[in-house]
């Protein structure tokens, strides 16, 4: 199967390894251990739902607590500080990308005393509403002002790049009757859509739009169409989505393919109307389509592939995706690959699906130049052989379009010299542009790079903080090494607990390594019979994986009774229950 946006290649043979990387065994310092106990508060859960005027965050913990709360800028972020919580699970990070929220950030502040804070992302600044934990509940409500709702390039863009769902189970279903083929060969070069328009209503000067506004009274529909975008943009109108959706009705009446298109944006989203209505986004999308909008077509088959308001029908997605690419459309001909490649409406076909990534490819479409340097580095037949050469053409491409997925993966092929040769300059290289835009991939390459001297000057404080800032964003192989050199005492003082911490994020995911090494940290503090029965859990754990377990094994069952031993096995088996898919 080909991966959608592909992960950077395992760290393996560059990440500090099992024990200590000789690199930081140089400095081979042995801190007393010291491991504290946990907090008595912890953040459990944490629930985000979406409204059409907001979106509410609900938090989950297990004790009375006081939040504090604050704004911050440059950039825009709202801070929420939980004293005396721990974080259940770790820090971890969750898109949202709704509106004027871009995403939450989960991470324990500080261990001594233990805080957790929740950070939400912003695009611009917002208010919000506090509500103390009630039943174990803290609320935050974060209502959105009307000039920031989700404009039509944001459905277009977060459509384009999750754009149908991972291959479900095969069912034997009657086949469908043939439809229809839709006809969308009309105006298509000679008419400009809705997201070209948008982009332009963005760019509109004061001095634009006396003219406009007047031929838009006039009743010209390119006119009305473009007004409208700009009342929805609210760039230099004040935002009114209710009178662009007017505008756009108006315009529709005479026949303008962009603004069926758009009241289809606006109707698959809810923008200016009470909510969502899909099937008047279906209806709307259908008749830009016959008037030769690729981007209709599009947007069809999506909410077909999807199911998303109309019944799912791959079969129909896979005729208006088709009739897209056909007519150029780089996410359709993307798409269709995708389709190919699943099997989904159509044979399974792989050299079909190929040929359409190459088409998307050549339109500078990221996800499909990254798919294409996957396959080329490992092809999912038996049939072909890895073309490093070709890969590393395809992820530069990727690379200087922007993709800081791309630019990690190019650090990684260099630095394990998969051309032939390894070159930790050109790693460092693109590992620094990688991490300059925040790639949790790139900081972990870079961060090893300065740890190990690999392309840098070894440095082990620049080595930690990009590390950190890799373990925050919830990157295992960052979080693992972090806590080596928490433990050892690399570019900052020993600190046992936040040692504890990170290697309790990455054993809790089922890293063997880090469940041995936690075990070993908490076994060498048995004082306590709490710090007892984790040590043998990890240990017992990371038994199957790494051989040096059982005997760190034998010698902690020396110290603990038949009561704590029969806990601990309980503690392993309810792990494992738990965590069936994620032992590694």
């Amino acid at each position: 199967m080909i991966a959608r946006l592909p992960a950077a290649i395992s760290y393996a043979l560059i990440c500090l390894c099992l024990g200590t990387s000789p690199a930081l065994q140089a400095q081979g310092l042995q801190p007393a251990v010291v491991v504290s106990a946990p907090a008595k508060a912890s953040i459990e859960r944490v629930d985000v739902s979406p409204r059409p005027d907001g979106l509410t965050i609900k938090i989950a913990v297990n004790a009375a607590v006081s939040p504090e709360a604050s704004r911050v800028s440059n950039p825009e972020r709202l801070v929420f500080d939980f004293p005396g919580c721990d974080l259940k699970g770790g820090n971890r990070h969750i898109p949202v990308n709704r509106g004027p929220v871009k995403e939450l950030r989960l991470s324990l502040f500080s261990i001594h005393p233990p805080v957790a804070r929740v950070v939400v992302q912003l695009k611009s600044p917002l208010d919000f509403k506090l509500k103390p934990a009630e039943n174990g509940i803290v609320v935050i409500d974060i209502p959105f002002p009307k000039t920031q709702t989700s404009s039509p390039a944001d459905v277009r863009s977060s459509e384009t790049q999750t754009p149908i769902p991972e291959k479900s189970p095969v069912t034997l279903t009657p086949p469908p009757q043939k439809q229809p083929e839709p006809d969308i060969r009309g105006r298509a070069a000679s008419e400009p859509g809705a997201y070209s328009l948008m982009v332009k209503a963005k760019a509109l000067t004061v001095g634009d739009l006396q003219a406009l506004e007047e031929k838009a009274a006039a009743g010209d529909p390119g006119a009305q169409t473009m007004l409208a975008l700009a009342y929805h943009a609210g760039v230099l109108l004040k935002q009114d989505d209710a009178e662009a959706v007017r505008l756009l009705h108006n315009a529709a009446d005479r026949g303008s393919m962009a603004a069926d298109e758009a009241l289809g944006i606006f109707s698959e989203a809810g923008i200016g109307m009470e909510r969502p209505a899909p099937s008047d986004a279906l209806n709307w999308y259908k008749k830009a389509a016959q008037q030769g909008s690729p981007d209709a077509a599009t947007n069809i088959a999506l909410m077909y592939a999807n199911g998303k308001g109309v019944g799912r029908d791959t079969a129909q997605a896979v005729t208006w995706f088709r009739r897209a690419a056909e007519e150029g459309d780089a996410s359709a001909q993307y798409n269709l690959a995708l389709m190919y490649e699943r099997g989904e409406g159509v044979p399974l076909d792989y050299k079909e699906a190929v040929r359409w990534l190459s088409l998307a490819a050549d339109q500078n479409l990221v996800p499909a130049i990254l798919d294409l340097a996957e396959i080329s580095l490992r092809p999912p037949t038996s049939t072909r052989t890895a073309d490093v050469g070709r890969a590393v053409q395809y992820y530069e491409k990727a690379a200087n379009l922007g993709s800081a997925i791309a630019q990690a993966t190019l650090g990684t092929i260099f630095t394990k010299g998969l051309l032939g040769k390894v070159d930790y300059e050109q790693a460092v290289k693109w590992y620094r542009k990688s991490a300059e835009q925040g790639e949790p991939d790139g900081e972990l390459g870079l961060g090893v790079s300065y740890a190990l001297g690999h392309g840098v000057p070894v440095d082990f404080e620049e080595a930690r903080r990009l590390l950190t800032a890799a373990a925050v964003k919830g990157q295992i192989e960052g979080q693992y090494d972090l806590a080596i050199m928490c433990e050892e005492g690399k570019g900052a003082p020993a600190d046992q607990d936040l040692a504890a911490h990170y290697y309790q994020m990455a054993a809790d995911r089922g890293m063997a390594k880090a469940q041995y090494r936690y075990g070993l940290l908490l076994a060498k503090s048995n004082e306590s019979r709490t710090n007892r029965i984790a040590a043998y859990k990890w240990l017992m754990l990371a038994q199957g994986s790494i051989k040096e377990s059982s005997p760190a094994l034998s010698d902690l069952r020396k110290s603990m009774n038949e009561q704590e031993t029969s806990e601990a096995e309980r503690e392993v088996d309810n792990w494992r229950l738990a965590h069936r898919a994620t032992e590694r």
